[in-house]
């Protein structure tokens, strides 16, 4: 459940005279993004996905006006994977790509992919943790968090809106106060976050999963015998 950026203009609209209701969303929306950037509140399990036999580049499917940020984990038909950087997958397996087996190893692609690795070799469930943000267009974001950092978010975009210079509401003093609120207001949640994410316990017992299947076609190449 998604909660708007126009539920906060009631609380900030009062102290921005004459500001339009669009730049105060727009502020509200930058602060809900460096909010979930800096201390990685916004965690969820996306949707279950399958492997398919000789391809190791996978969509993953974050909610609608979200991209991933980070990947948390990935478990692999009940297996926990090994995060690597694409040169550390490199020097690990060398030829990762012409052989397949089971997967050990994952990297994060682009804003919304993983890779596998070794090549997957059969059909298996898959389920990553991640870390999300707003995107830059986005009108809402996850109640959870606009209900429990909903001072924190206000405090930003007060902080943006009071120091935008030669306007009637620009006052730089109040953006300072705000801006240490805000920057409070992350480090402890920061704390908060780090709490929850600690000693979960990630292994996982399949039993009638229904997921919906998704691959990019990048496949192991074949040779020549």
């Amino acid at each position: 459940m998604a909660t708007s950026y126009e539920d906060l203009l009631p609380n900030i609209i009062p102290m921005v005279p004459g500001c339009t209701d669009t730049l105060i969303i727009s502020n509200i929306r930058s602060a809900v993004i460096e909010l979930c950037e800096r201390s990685e509140v916004y965690q969820k399990e996306l949707d279950t996905f399958y492997t398919a036999a000789g391809i190791y580049d996978f969509d993953i499917d974050p909610p609608n006006g979200t991209a991933v940020e980070k990947i948390l984990s990935v478990i692999h038909s009940g297996r926990d994977l090994e995060p690597l950087t694409p040169a550390l997958l490199e020097q690990r397996l060398p030829k990762w790509r012409e052989s397949t087996g089971t997967p050990e190893y994952f990297v994060k692609g682009d804003a919304n992919s993983i890779r596998l690795a070794p090549v997957p070799n059969a059909e298996e469930a898959v389920i990553v943790r991640a870390i999300l943000k707003p995107t830059h267009n986005s009108n809402s974001c996850d109640s959870t968090v606009m209900n429990d950092y909903r001072d924190t978010i206000i405090n930003g975009a007060l902080y943006r809106l009071l120091r935008i210079p030669s306007k009637e509401w620009t006052d730089y003093s109040g953006a300072g106060v705000y801006g240490t609120l805000f920057s409070e207001g992350i480090t402890s949640a920061e704390r908060r976050a780090r709490s929850a994410d600690t000693g979960v316990a990630r292994k996982v017992t399949y039993g009638g999963l229904q997921a919906q299947r998704r691959y990019r076609g990048y496949r192991t190449p074949r040779h020549r015998h």
